[in-house]
């Protein structure tokens, strides 16, 4: 027998425009899922249960009059633990700022309550968000629902598994080097980086590399978010302006033509790659090639080494930091900070002016011959990581450098996408002998947003991945 979180959240939203079902009821469930699921999955970090009751019965008496705010009125959704809420816990990760409640939204959440979207709560997400696993002093370890002892990702890890365990029908998340795609991939999911500008959340510092976006089972659903989350804001240094308040879904709604595609299949460098993840971008080829595409291989020789990026990105995070901790974190509770997270820090003591500024230009440099990769094809396939989902802890060494190059080796596709400020998609076409997804990552230039999300819809209707779920989603 069906249930409410069987529906996709477009599903649930036109339940609610057709007034077949309330907001009340469909938060009441969800809120009843994490109430039963979460204590062993740890997906959210904090729950609002009161006031996402409270909202969602204001949602209805007002739709009821008929106001509707937007294109999510009456939804519940769950926010990431790394961007502030207004009256809401906001503790980024970390022990340090447990208790940390801001007194306004960010403005990706601001654009969000404005549409009318229920907040549930944050969902758990490593401190500050530079790691690909998602295992903090505050929560914990979040569970991947595919597979006990096994890791959602991160830095969007607890969005995932929520997504994923039907605890939440849609999830706000963000990706700063891979951090929405490698959580859609080890949880079954579609993670849709845009390019730099293309929507709200586009900030300065490190933070240029990251986007927000969504975990969702559809793209359909991550196309209603893409939406429904608007333009750049005036807090926004990046805007591409330009953009049709529809245009994901409208999108997602068209074919994407016949294109040319590039077929990476392994990273530059002596990095390997598991046979799992192969055997899925050459699915992922076949279905393509059915559908119409011309696929040619391309040489990883072509690409950035990984080595250099990742020295260029570890010398930009450890300077930012080492500011933040310096401007945010009171000294008294540095005790408090992950390991990873002081050894970041720390090693900002290593660098100069003058290695901050060399690493900018090699990481300008790397964006430069990316592009110019990504130009001599419509989209550019490779898998979305080198392996599969990882056992919890296996990617957290508490050794600063060991866990970077074990990241950095996992994760050897995503980071380009946000150093080159263009847009990738995670797709989980594939699955493991032992039941865990596998995705692939669809690459585009700049501004060709709209064809990932075509060709992404043509993939989906060959894989039907959104049928695909744990067994934690029919407890």
């Amino acid at each position: 027998m069906s249930q409410l979180h069987d529906l996709t959240a477009g599903e649930q939203v036109a339940a609610l425009e057709a007034g077949d079902l309330s907001s009340v009821e469909l938060t009441a469930h969800y809120l009843d899922r994490i109430d039963r699921h979460d204590e062993r999955l740890r997906c959210f970090i904090t729950v609002v249960a009161e006031e996402a009751t409270e909202a969602a019965r204001l949602s209805d008496e007002a739709r009821a009059r008929g106001e509707v705010a937007g294109l999510l009125h009456g939804l519940p959704i769950a926010l990431k633990d790394l961007y502030p809420a207004a009256g809401m816990r906001t503790t980024f990760g970390s022990a340090a700022l447990a208790d940390l409640v801001t007194p306004v939204d960010g403005p990706v959440v601001a654009a969000l309550r404005r549409t009318g979207a229920v907040f549930l709560g944050k969902t758990n997400t490593p401190e500050f968000g530079p790691t690909c696993y998602t295992e903090t002093d505050v929560l914990g370890a979040t569970q991947n629902p595919f597979g006990e002892g096994m890791s959602p990702s991160g830095s969007s890890g607890g969005a995932a598994a929520a997504v994923a365990a039907g605890l939440v029908g849609i999830a706000h998340g963000s990706d700063g080097l891979g951090s929405l795609r490698t959580p859609a991939a080890n949880c079954g999911l579609v993670g849709f980086k845009v390019t730099r500008g293309r929507r709200a959340g586009a900030g300065t510092g490190w933070l240029a590399l990251a986007v927000e976006g969504a975990l969702t089972r559809t793209v359909a659903d991550t196309a209603l978010f893409l939406d429904a989350m608007g333009g750049a804001t005036t807090s926004d240094l990046w805007d591409a302006g330009g953009v049709a308040p529809d245009c994901f879904r409208q999108a997602a709604a068209r074919e994407p033509g016949r294109l040319r595609i590039g077929v990476l299949s392994a990273p530059p460098g002596d990095i390997e790659v598991a046979p799992e993840c192969q055997t899925a971008v050459r699915v992922a080829a076949d279905a393509l090639r059915v559908a119409g595409h011309t696929l040619e291989p391309f040489d990883p020789a072509g690409l950035p080494g990984m080595v250099d990026v990742r020295s260029a990105v570890k010398v930009m995070l450890a300077t930012n930091f080492a500011v933040l901790l310096s401007t945010v974190i009171a000294p008294e509770r540095h005790h408090l900070l992950m390991p990873y997270t002081r050894w970041l820090a720390e090693s900002a003591a290593e660098y100069t002016s003058v290695d901050l500024a060399r690493a900018e230009s090699a990481l300008y440099a790397a964006a430069v011959q990316y592009r110019a990769v990504l130009a001599q094809y419509d989209v550019l396939l490779s898998p979305t990581t080198t392996g599969p989902p990882q056992p919890i802890g296996g990617l957290r060494c508490d050794d600063g450098e060991e866990s970077l190059a074990a990241m950095g080796r996992w994760s050897s596709f995503t980071p380009m996408a946000n150093i080159s400020g263009t847009p990738a998609v995670s797709l989980p076409v594939h699955v493991s002998a032992e039941g865990l997804p596998i995705a692939v990552q669809l690459s585009a230039s700049a501004g060709r947003d709209e064809l990932l999300i075509s060709l992404s819809t043509q993939l989906e209707q060959t894989f039907r991945w959104q049928a695909r779920h744990p067994d934690v989603w029919n407890a």
